[in-house]
């Protein structure tokens, strides 16, 4: 076992030399312009993606073959855990940094690979600064976090992983969020490039809007399926708690919506030269942020590591990315001014803008809610806690403002526009959110909260709905094609644009589920065999209380018989389990009755020592199954824009006759 411990460490400890290598070698071969240097620098990134890798399969081998000589299987691993859990090395701290190096392995690969030939100017420093990133989590995993560490004797047996991660959902929701959270060191990388090349027209933003979006898909699923597993797993009844590091994986995403709408604005007028390479390294920053704040103990979460070194070592590091960016940036000032400048209120860009300060605004609030505790320890030497009331409160009025003004923006056109284009563009849009307005009063949907997102959301629904069928009747004019083709066509032709339709459709989704918690049912109760209790329009049977034993756990299961006004009889087993392996361990498995249109949601809270009785909490969660349906949708639109090719000459056909005025941004997108 020593003997082989020894090949991971001389993996990672030429993984720190051929990053800080790499970095140097494309460094001195963009400066003197020598390809030599270059190619050497390019051959150490695909280097340090099988030493990455090469140390992440071997922790993977000691996991799956419990050798507990090594701390960090011991503490993470038992040999009754399910074979699928020993695959998630990434449970504790030491393996996921090393997940994090190999993910950027990866990623890092991938860009070399596919940039090379282009860009020549910024691809040798895009590589340095990918080298140099590498060497920092190489140095923490040699010097601090080092996953292959030994003990002096080999236990019997390990402790086992944290029961709230023995969820399958968790096999997919940390390699998600980590390829969210690595992917943004690519457009980090091309902005840190573009200023130190002095490259800073729109070339380094077309480089990196595809890397961007990349993270942004897995950032999106990542949080999806992490509220999936907070809704099944934690048994609080709900699927967004306002944790800290539920914050922390969320602030990226709100960043990096912010940066894919002004890059629009920077491709299409060149202006927001400076905000956008401000915008990346915050982006980027964040992720630093989260990852220091799930391992500095400086705030509790069921999701962080106790307190280690590593904090301090992160900090650090976003600290020296803080200033050394700001000062790039200011030393670039004057090659960062842009040549042209905003219009007129009314325009596209300007909507994009008012989009982008949301999003901040958004952010900003947060990031203040999640380390306002460390903030007021500081200042007055007291921890106050922030709760889910203030981000609720700070966040709705921001939230719907957001909705709003993603039904504005599609109706404005870029510029400046026109009072006949305003009134003719929003007169479907604002007689759609009326008529919502009044259906929804009708149906007696009185709460504030609700008649407001449903009258946006119907207003920016309209405005999709509107794009889409002006773009088909455009394109069914000029090119003679029928609606089905027309419209697939329109979204193959500009799939830039009407996926970005796609993801607003997922985001008005996600909207419609979040106004739906104002109208949760939710009801505690002691239950006895043959107890029948009313929780809205459903009768639920209390059955009995079982014990199961399985290899690592002993649990508690009741039998519920949900019956929904008169429907067939469906039976829910909520659990309490207790985990045997290692420290005694308790965990809830909630049971989910899913609808369409609503779930209901037992929670078994403790069973009595009587043994056949238990207290339950039974919760009726209305249009919850939204969320994922439109966190779904938003990763689609998502990968539509992704794929969306150059164009070609060929995809520009002359059209049968000139556009009137109003038509001709259509027709440009058809």
């Amino acid at each position: 076992m020593i003997a082989s411990i020894l090949i991971p460490r001389l993996l990672l400890a030429l993984l720190l030399v051929v990053s800080l290598y790499g970095a140097w070698a494309s460094w001195v071969g963009a400066r003197r312009g020598d390809e030599r240097y270059v190619r050497s620098g390019e051959s150490a990134i695909y280097l340090n993606l099988v030493l990455a890798l090469g140390a992440y399969a071997f922790l993977t081998y000691y996991f799956l073959t419990d050798a507990f000589q090594v701390a960090y299987v011991a503490t993470h691993s038992s040999t009754a855990q399910p074979p699928l859990y020993k695959l998630s090395v990434w449970g504790g701290m030491d393996g996921s940094v090393l997940l994090w190096a190999a993910v950027l392995g990866v990623y890092s690969a991938a860009c070399v690979w596919l940039g090379r030939g282009r860009r020549g100017a910024l691809m040798p420093y895009v590589t340095a600064t990918l080298c140099a990133v590498m060497a920092f989590f190489a140095a923490v995993l040699v010097f601090a976090s080092n996953p292959f560490r030994t003990l002096d004797f080999v236990p019997a047996e390990g402790q086992g992983l944290n029961p709230l991660l023995q969820d399958p959902g968790m096999m997919v929701h940390p390699p998600a969020l980590y390829l969210g959270y690595v992917g943004w060191t690519i457009p980090f990388a091309f902005a840190v490039a573009a200023l130190v090349s002095r490259k800073l027209d729109a070339e380094w933003v077309v480089a990196a809007r595809k890397w961007a979006l990349v993270p942004w898909i897995f950032l999106t699923l990542g949080n999806l399926l992490g509220a999936h597993w907070a809704y099944v797993e934690l048994g609080w009844g709900g699927y967004w708690g306002w944790d800290p590091v539920e914050n922390s994986a969320i602030m990226p995403w709100f960043l990096g919506t912010a940066f894919l709408h002004s890059i629009m604005i920077q491709e299409k007028r060149d202006v927001l030269r400076t905000w956008n390479v401000s915008l990346i390294v915050i982006t980027f920053c964040a992720t630093i942020m989260g990852t220091f704040l799930t391992r500095s103990g400086i705030i509790e979460s069921v999701h962080t590591f106790s307190e280690s070194p590593v904090g301090p070592v992160f900090l650090g590091f976003l600290a020296f990315l803080a200033v050394g960016s700001a000062a790039l940036i200011t030393s670039r000032s004057d090659l960062l001014r842009s040549p042209n400048r905003m219009e007129s209120v009314l325009s596209r860009e300007n909507a994009f803008l008012f989009n982008n300060l949301l999003l901040i605004g958004i952010f900003f609030a947060i990031w203040w809610g999640t380390y306002f505790p460390v903030i007021s320890e500081a200042a007055v030497g007291r921890r106050i806690s922030v709760g889910p009331p203030f981000f609720n409160q700070v966040l709705a009025p921001l939230g719907l403002a957001l909705l709003f003004l993603m039904g504005i923006g599609p109706l404005l056109a870029w510029r400046r526009t026109s009072q006949r284009q305003l009134r003719r563009q929003f007169a479907v849009p604002v007689a759609t959110a009326v008529a919502a307005s009044l259906v929804g009063w009708a149906l007696h949907v009185r709460e504030p909260y609700a008649v407001v997102t449903v009258t946006f959301l119907a207003f920016t629904l309209a405005t999709i709905v509107q794009e889409f069928v002006r773009g088909v009747r455009a394109r069914g004019r000029i090119h003679g094609e029928s609606k089905g083709v027309a419209f697939v066509r329109l979204i193959s032709r500009n799939r830039r644009r009407y996926g970005g339709y796609i993801v607003h459709v997922g985001v008005a989704c996600v909207f419609l589920a979040i106004a739906g918690n104002v109208y949760v049912t939710s009801r505690e109760a002691t239950l006895r065999p043959g107890d029948v209790e009313r929780v809205g329009p459903y009768t639920v049977a209390f059955r009995n209380l079982k014990v199961r034993q399985a290899p690592n756990y002993t649990a508690a299961v009741a039998e519920l018989a949900v019956t929904r006004e008169g429907g067939k009889t469906r039976y829910a087993h909520p659990e309490k389990r207790i985990y045997t392996a290692g420290q005694e361990q308790v965990s809830t498995e909630v049971a989910i009755d899913g609808r369409l249109l609503e779930d209901f949601y037992a929670i078994l809270l403790e069973p009595l020592p009587d043994g056949t009785s238990a207290r339950m909490k039974l919760v009726i969660n209305p249009l919850v199954g939204l969320i994922w349906v439109g966190g779904l949708i938003m990763a689609l639109g998502g990968i539509v824009t992704l794929t969306t090719p150059r164009p070609r000459a060929a995809d520009r056909r002359p059209a049968r006759r000139p556009p009137r005025p109003a038509e001709r941004e259509v027709v440009t997108a058809a």
